[in-house]
């Protein structure tokens, strides 16, 4: 038969079962003390919190300050094995403050510790003068206070900083002077100066990462420091700056710190850098394109107090008789502008063009100087008629008044482009090619009759016979055939002749015989009873008839 096992034999069973109950004697006896690590801490809730007012949810009359009144009650830290609540929320029970911090989402412990992590932090059992929190914060969320640790690592002597050494009188309660009197150390001086110009509210600015520390690059933000700007001491653009808010409303403009500087006096607006540039004052370089009057030409060069007298820069005039008046070689003639004409090259590079004068420059004219017509300098009130300017060279003497340009054309005066329709004589037929000396002898064109005897005299064969104008019977195409049209004693048709004039006028139409039609004989024999008669047919029959005229 197999015998049972050393531990589950009677006796041992019997040991075992005795020795569990003088453990549970003993714990009970002294509550629990024998499992006590160490002694309980006997640092007051206040002094451990810093806070005045009662933290502790306990009776008025209970007699516990500390963990160390605590001592033979383990159980009020410890819950038995078997119970629902864990050891912080034992700790919440009591320290309701941290316990309405943790619900409310609010104070120091808000927003990271839970029932589950008080230990993380707290801790007891380590001697009656032991804190209850651990000096060694590896792992608690500094950053949720606001303020990193990132560029606190190690102290200058060497060594991890410690909660206790910037928060010395309570973990919840930070010092502004005990930034200064750990940086004193470092720098003395710059320290001084530096409270004095931002004050003593370190952590209004840093944040512990050193944002705004000896590694902040300035050129990164929107107003990069050049020139003399990365000379200047930070308090100069950041006056009466305490906060980062402060720091990072500072003016970028100009005039909020060179308000004082500004030697125009507001004249050119408020933004300096337009004009001058970061490494300093002199060596302005205005973009005079952005003003009212880009340079150009000869402006360019020109210095700029030479418009701006007394260093005026604003209300400048924009007009070239501004600056100009003393270079005007017109003497005021000219109402328009200097510009109309010249250009800012020089003032001989000139623009004008005479099409828009009222007086078109073409052929002749336009090789002509401007002092060929404008002598002295006279521009306004020029006549602009032919005979204002070429009296001198009328070869007709007046005789075709003053208007040039009813013959002549700007090309030259041989180039005449007289239309005899337009005068008082139309040329037609032979006319037309005829020379005009032939009619305007003696170069007299003015004046010239129009009749035609006043050139062609009065033809022989026609006698004294004809006093009127030739063209009633003549036509300018030739003398020949002509067709008489003018008052005639007998009817053009008189005995058949049909307008031919020959019939009556065989030898000179001032000369007329009736007997190439009636033969005298027949008319003396006819005409033989009748007194007086001489055979001068018209004295009896003057309007061709057969009867008398008694």
């Amino acid at each position: 038969m197999r015998r049972p096992l050393g531990c589950l034999t009677g006796s041992s069973l019997i040991a075992g079962l005795l020795t569990s109950l003088v453990i549970l004697a003993a714990s009970a006896a002294t509550g629990n003390s024998i499992f006590s690590p160490g002694s309980l801490s006997r640092q007051t809730v206040a002094a451990a919190s810093g806070a005045p007012q009662p933290i502790l949810n306990l009776p008025a009359d209970s007699e516990i300050a500390s963990h160390a009144d605590l001592e033979k009650s383990c159980a009020s830290c410890h819950p038995a094995f078997w119970s629902a609540d864990r050891m912080g929320d034992r700790c919440r029970a009591c320290h309701v403050d941290v316990d309405s911090e943790i619900r409310l989402n609010t104070g120091f412990h808000a927003g990271y510790a839970t029932s589950a992590n008080c230990r993380d932090c707290h801790t007891d059992h380590r001697g009656l003068d032991a804190s209850l929190t651990r000096t060694d914060m590896t792992g608690f969320p500094h950053a949720r206070t606001g303020y990193l640790l990132s560029a606190h690592p190690l102290q200058s002597e060497g060594g991890s900083f410690m909660c206790h050494d910037c928060h010395p009188g309570s973990l919840q309660v930070f010092e502004p002077d005990t930034c200064l009197s750990c940086h004193s150390e470092l720098d003395l001086a710059y320290s001084l100066q530096h409270r004095v110009a931002f004050g003593t509210d370190c952590v209004a600015c840093h944040d512990g990462v050193d944002s705004y520390g000896e590694d902040f690059d300035h050129q990164s933000l929107a107003f990069p420091l050049e020139g003399d700007h990365a000379q200047a001491e930070c308090i100069l653009c950041h006056r009466e700056a305490r906060t980062l808010e402060d720091l990072r409303s500072a003016p970028v403009d100009c005039i909020s710190c060179h308000g004082e500087d500004d030697i125009h006096e507001g004249r050119l607006g408020l933004d300096c850098g337009e004009c001058h540039q970061p490494e300093g004052w002199e060596g302005a370089d205005i973009d005079h394109d952005r003003t009212r009057f880009s340079l150009t030409g000869m402006h360019i060069e020109t210095e700029c107090e030479a418009c701006h007298a007394d260093r005026q820069w604003t209300g400048i005039g924009t007009e070239c008789k501004v600056c100009h008046v003393d270079d005007d070689r017109h003497n005021a003639q000219f109402s328009v502008d200097c510009s109309d004409c010249h250009t800012t090259t020089a003032w001989a590079d000139i623009t004008f063009s005479h099409d828009e004068s009222g007086f078109k420059l073409e052929a002749s004219h336009a090789d002509v100087s401007c002092a060929g017509c404008h002598s002295g300098g006279r521009y306004v009130g020029t006549p602009t008629t032919c005979f204002g300017c070429h009296a001198d060279e009328d070869a007709h003497n007046g005789r075709f008044g003053r208007d040039c340009a009813a013959c002549h054309r700007p090309t030259s005066w041989d180039d005449a482009t007289f239309d005899h329709n337009l005068s008082r004589f139309r040329l037609t037929g032979a006319h037309t090619r005829v020379a005009c000396e032939s009619c305007h002898g003696s170069g007299s064109f003015a004046g010239t009759p129009s009749s035609c005897s006043a050139c062609h005299g009065r033809p022989s064969s026609h006698g004294s016979a004809f006093a009127g104008d030739c063209s009633n019977c003549h036509s300018t195409n030739a003398w020949r055939p002509a067709s008489f049209n003018g008052p005639h004693p007998f009817p053009m048709n008189h005995g058949g002749a049909g307008g031919n004039c020959g019939r009556c006028h065989p030898n000179s139409l001032t000369d007329y015989t009736c007997y190439s039609c009636h033969s005298r004989s027949k008319m003396d024999d006819k005409h033989k009873e009748i007194g007086g008669y001489s055979g001068n047919c018209t004295k009896c029959h003057a309007n061709g008839r057969k009867e008398d005229d008694d």
